[in-house]
């Protein structure tokens, strides 16, 4: 659009300065010929009219295609003096500076405070008040005799108890005691005897019935306060 708007204003330059030369070359026939009908040796002085003036004022120059400007829209005037105004300012002042002032995040920070673990005092054991020993003292197919013998140990007299544990195999059963009460449940058998002065000593036992397989020999021994070993 712009490049045909140039071509048009160049071509309108071109048609008046034509128009423009062909004015001054009939004022000068004009002139030669009122010289030769004139007097000899004066000079005859033709004044350009006013509209000649006027044109020969403003015959543009030559329009020079170097300076022809590629971008601006031409608005060519009436008087045919043409203004190019091209203003063509997009000033564009980006401003991205995001601010990453964000509040900062607590930081989580968990003091744990050990607490005081609980003192334990363990109490000494038990000193061992009496000690006990288990012996299978006679034994047959179905049958057997079993002797407990406790001492006490202590500087007192107590009650004691002895408990025997017999495989489940064995089937195990009561059928008389002596200097002690038994009692039993399941395959575990109890003797209990009354206070035993301190240092004394006793033998209590029991005679049961017993698998024929079965060797009459409990798996474990235990006497209240105190150790028991078998044999």
């Amino acid at each position: 659009m712009a490049k045909h708007a140039t071509r048009q204003f160049i071509l309108a330059r071109l048609v008046l300065g034509s128009a423009a030369a062909v004015l001054v070359a009939l004022v000068v026939w004009v002139a030669v010929v009122a010289g030769g009908s004139g007097g000899k040796g004066e000079p005859l002085m033709v004044q350009p009219s006013a509209a000649l003036q006027a044109a020969g004022g403003s015959l543009p120059a030559t329009p020079s295609t170097e300076s022809v400007p590629a971008g601006p829209s031409l608005t060519p005037s009436g008087s045919g003096s043409a203004s190019p105004s091209a203003s063509a300012s997009a000033s564009r002042s980006p401003s991205a500076s995001p601010s990453a002032s964000g509040k900062p995040k607590p930081s989580k920070s968990v003091s744990r405070t050990p607490s005081a673990s609980p003192s334990r005092s363990t109490a000494p054991p038990a000193p061992d008040v009496f000690s006990a020993s288990y012996a299978t003292s006679a034994t047959w197919r179905d049958g057997f005799i079993a002797a407990v013998s406790v001492v006490n140990k202590s500087g007192a007299a107590a009650d004691w108890s002895v408990t025997l544990t017999y495989p489940s195999s064995a089937g195990v059963v009561v059928r008389g005691a002596w200097n002690a009460t038994v009692s039993s449940s399941g395959d575990t058998i109890t003797l209990r005897g009354r206070s035993l002065p301190a240092g004394a000593s006793i033998t209590a036992g029991f005679q049961g019935s017993k698998a024929g397989s079965a060797t009459g020999k409990p798996s474990s021994c235990s006497v209240g306060s105190g150790s028991c070993r078998m044999s």
